[in-house]
């Protein structure tokens, strides 16, 4: 008996394009194949997990549980046979990609997606430089960067990204022990604080929540990594938002008790000064950076329905 009991090469190529691009046309224009031979590949995976892997709808794939699964095991094992081989060949010497990266989009959002980016770009060296502000756009070294700014900042060479919907997050035990039916139940519980008061100011407010919430005596952080991670272990409250409590919310270590929501007064932009828009892996991040966003931005809104 063979070792590895593995579906055929193609199938998982074409189930991996079609997953990367929810759709089945672009898969087939970047394997160069038709319709028929992605579908029937993809039909041929599912077949032998006896499984479907994907939501089908009107000119759009969106993937399942099973779906999301296999994805990331399908995007981990190309990455390391890609790297396996650009390592043995005789380009010994790869292209650098050097991206500077607000630290908590890095850990909370960006980090957990890169192998998706890596299988793009398989022979570019990526290095991320975890730090705030914009002073690294100042090295020449720095081909782009995600930074953290107010909404309606006007930065030079850059764009926005998003900006997130902000909500109330907690850890399931602790809205089982001490019960958050209401908004009026958050003076039961200390709140967390991502840098300052404002986030849950300004919530309260635009809520328009009259009663004796003491905001100020609770915990402050200096990392929005930290302030949920704290709400995880159920020590508190914390503000999280639609982008970078993703993941928690996804894996089950946070919910959300109540539906209101606040636009945030911050967004996070992509800058690609004018040197480094000649990388060329500087348009190929660009470009999954805005379409992994999108899946995000979808995903939660069939979550909310």
């Amino acid at each position: 008996m063979p070792k590895f009991r593995l579906p055929a090469l193609n199938s998982l190529r074409a189930f991996e394009a079609a997953a990367r691009h929810q759709s089945i046309k672009k898969a087939c224009d970047e394997l160069h194949v038709t319709h028929a031979a992605v579908s029937r590949h993809v039909q041929k995976l599912e077949q032998q997990l006896k499984r479907e892997l994907f939501e089908r709808h009107h000119r759009k794939l969106v993937l399942n549980v099973a779906g999301e699964i296999m994805l990331a095991a399908v995007t981990v094992a190309f990455t390391h046979i890609q790297r396996a081989i650009t390592q043995l060949s005789e380009d010994r010497d790869p292209d650098r990609l050097v991206i500077s990266v607000d630290p908590d989009f890095a850990g909370l959002w960006l980090v957990p997606r890169l192998a998706e980016f890596y299988a793009i770009v398989p022979s570019t060296l990526v290095e991320i430089i975890a730090e705030k502000g914009l002073g690294s756009l100042d090295y020449s070294r720095v081909d782009c960067a995600i930074q953290y700014a107010e909404a309606g900042s006007e930065l030079e060479d850059g764009e926005i990204l998003f900006r997130s919907r902000l909500f109330p997050v907690c850890a399931p035990s602790l809205a089982k022990r001490v019960p958050l039916r209401s908004l009026e139940d958050l003076k039961h519980h200390v709140l967390l604080h991502d840098r300052s008061f404002v986030e849950w100011q300004e919530y309260l407010q635009d809520c328009s929540l009259t009663i004796d919430v003491n905001v100020g005596v609770s915990v402050v952080f200096s990392e929005t990594a930290l302030c949920l991670d704290a709400a995880a272990r159920g020590q508190g409250v914390a503000m999280g938002d639609d982008f970078l409590a993703a993941m928690h919310l996804s894996e089950g270590r946070l919910v959300r008790p109540f539906d209101s929501t606040l636009y945030s007064r911050n967004a996070y932009y992509f800058i690609a000064p004018k040197r480094g828009a000649r990388h060329p892996a500087v348009t190929a991040f660009r470009n999954w950076l805005v379409q992994s966003i999108d899946r995000v931005r979808n995903d939660s809104r069939v979550r909310r329905r």
